[in-house]
């Protein structure tokens, strides 16, 4: 008991340790506030993007290579997590481990006491019946990330949710497109098969890598961003639905 109670005492002082390293720069640090660019962003950011809401004008414009690098790493994660999960013989929904099986999609089991035959799955019912607006509401994110708060990673993270709560939602035997593993996997791949298609466009145009090519009288500055949010949501949202259906597990024969 002792030696459990010291242990976990190490692990307390160890974790305040860490925290108190990366916190003491933040307060210790005499680094001016960055001043100059926040009063630019506030006088010229809606002009140079387009974009009323200046955190996507951000992350869509000016530091547009960050978000591109940030979808990298997210549609290398899924993929290492899945492969990890696989290799190590976790118990991953039907196909979500081999997305070979088109026909793989996930449900869960229908184990409802035979003795309350007419009492419904209360989380069957309410995911079942949110997940469509769920769904809706990520893509609201998703298309006015420029003009309110949203974009492109909150409305793909609310898609996500959407996704699992109609897999949640759905009956055993019902067949559902949108929680199918090979249905997901190709909305990821083709999501950013586009996302490099739209960086290298502003080549083409003229404008340079993450240019904007629609920056015109026919589209607007905010074009590209609303184009750019689209598909980071598409990514986002079936890489992450991918990935939290393939954990939930195989249903129960």
């Amino acid at each position: 008991m002792k030696g459990d109670r010291l242990l976990r005492t190490l692990r307390i002082l160890i974790t305040m340790a860490a925290v108190a390293a990366v916190a003491a720069p933040v307060f210790l640090s005499r680094t001016p506030w960055p001043s100059t660019a926040r009063d630019y962003l506030e006088r010229a950011g809606v002009a140079d993007s387009g974009a009323i809401n200046l955190v996507s004008a951000i992350y869509l414009g000016y530091r547009a290579f960050d978000t591109l690098g940030e979808t990298i790493v997210l549609l290398v994660a899924v993929s290492g997590t899945i492969s990890i999960l696989s290799r190590s013989g976790a118990s991953l929904a039907p196909g979500f481990g081999s997305v070979a099986a088109d026909n793989a999609s996930f449900s869960l089991p229908q184990d409802k006491p035979t003795t309350h035959t007419l009492r419904t799955h209360l989380i069957e019912v309410v995911t079942g019946k949110l997940g469509p607006v769920v769904l809706l509401f990520g893509f609201y994110l998703m298309l006015y990330g420029h003009l309110s708060p949203g974009g492109g990673f909150q409305g793909g993270v609310v898609i996500a949710s959407g996704i699992v709560f109609i897999a949640i939602g759905s009956r055993r035997d019902a067949s559902t497109w949108l929680t199918k593993a090979s249905a997901l996997n190709k909305i990821e791949s083709l999501g950013f098969l586009l996302l490099m298609s739209a960086a290298l466009s502003g080549v083409f145009a003229g404008k340079g890598v993450l240019g904007n090519p629609l920056d015109g009288p026919l589209f607007g500055k905010a074009a590209f961003i609303i184009v750019l949010n689209i598909v980071i949501g598409l990514k986002v949202g079936s890489g992450i639905g991918f990935m939290c259906i393939a954990m939930l597990g195989r249903h129960r024969s």
